[in-house]
């Protein structure tokens, strides 16, 4: 090349633009400060994920054993309720299975002394302990009567009589009567 253009690259030029303020020195200085906040910021933020991370994982080893905790106080509950539940069944049971006893002594004093009692049978229903078939046979000449006697008896004891049913034997005074014993809850 030629003296004269690399002469020409070195001669003083006139400016075009205007030179930019002195004020837009700072952004340099305000993008590495960017820079650098937001390095720390990141860095900050990382460290807190981690921690957290880890919180988590405590507060679900927490709840899993509180969970399980849960699960066995809510079974042991349970097996208390079913135990609950079955001494109640048994408590009505035995609250409905009273003694007969009174019961047979009451039909005995209420027959006349002419009237003879056959047989009677009381037998106690196993879903309901508190009602009792009966079942009874009479012979004399005034049965039917004393049928009436006994059921009058027997509701003295807060005992009345359901379905009760009277069948009479061919030729003869023998009455065979049947109900079933029913006792109100209380």
């Amino acid at each position: 090349m030629s003296d004269y253009l690399c002469h020409d690259f070195k001669t003083p030029r006139t400016d075009t633009s205007r030179r930019l303020p002195s004020t837009f020195r700072f952004i340099p200085m305000i993008f590495y400060v960017a820079v650098v906040g937001s390095t720390y910021m990141m860095t900050m933020d990382y460290f807190n994920y981690k921690k957290a991370l880890v919180q988590k994982k405590e507060a679900d080893d927490r709840k899993s054993v509180l969970d399980t905790e849960r699960d066995a106080f809510q079974a042991e509950f349970a097996t208390l309720d079913a135990e609950s539940k079955k001494a109640e069944g048994v408590a009505l049971w035995m609250e409905g299975a009273r003694n007969i006893q009174p019961i047979l002594v009451k039909i005995a004093r209420s027959v006349q002394a002419e009237t003879r009692i056959g047989g009677v049978s009381l037998e106690r229903m196993q879903d309901a302990p508190a009602n009792l078939a009966l079942t009874m046979r009479i012979n004399g000449s005034n049965a039917a009567s004393e049928v009436i006697a006994v059921e009058n008896a027997i509701g003295q004891l807060q005992y009345r009589s359901y379905s009760g049913q009277q069948n009479k034997e061919k030729d003869s005074e023998i009455i065979e009567f049947r109900t079933t014993l029913v006792r109100p809850v209380q």
